[in-house]
């Protein structure tokens, strides 16, 4: 007896286990690296920001903002920053990365960061609100955004240096 798998032709098994749904992917262990590096350079300025990202160059956008092109993080994670805001001289006072593509729930968060905890304040007039999770890196406050009213998928994340 032979298996089922000998019978079939070679491409329409190669078909029928691409077709297969696949499994929730681990969110990208580039994306854990590059919020660390980015809170940790973000305590020192917005030419050490400018030095840890790994896409291509910022550009600025307005007195003291900065923004990036897109980059991919791994399969199907894109990412860029939406917004520096630096203050004289080189400060950064906030900046917001943002994701697209992949799906990097609560739970992964958690998962990451121990000591993540709900960070949510009233939205009263937002049609899209956004839940947040917060955690210190390097003295860094970084707040994990989920858009809608049942978050589920990361959107955007927040470093806030000063903070504290």
């Amino acid at each position: 007896m032979t298996r089922i798998t000998d019978a079939l032709p070679r491409w329409a098994l190669a078909l029928a286990l691409h077709a297969l749904p696949a499994a929730a992917a681990a969110a990208p262990e580039a994306l854990w690296q590059l919020i660390g590096k980015l809170a940790a350079a973000s305590t020192q300025g917005g030419q050490a920001v400018l030095g840890q990202w790994p896409g291509r160059p910022f550009s600025l956008t307005g007195a003291g903002d900065i923004s990036s092109a897109p980059f991919m993080l791994g399969p199907g994670l894109q990412s860029a920053i939406a917004e520096v805001r630096l203050a004289e001289g080189d400060t950064v006072q906030l900046m917001v990365l943002e994701l697209q593509g992949s799906c990097i729930t609560p739970a992964d968060i958690a998962a990451r960061y121990a000591q993540v905890r709900n960070a949510d304040f009233p939205q009263p007039n937002n049609p899209d609100p956004v839940s947040y999770r917060r955690v210190e890196i390097d003295g860094v406050r970084v707040s994990f955004g989920f858009r809608g009213a049942l978050p589920g998928c990361l959107t955007h994340v927040v470093f806030n240096p000063q903070a504290h």
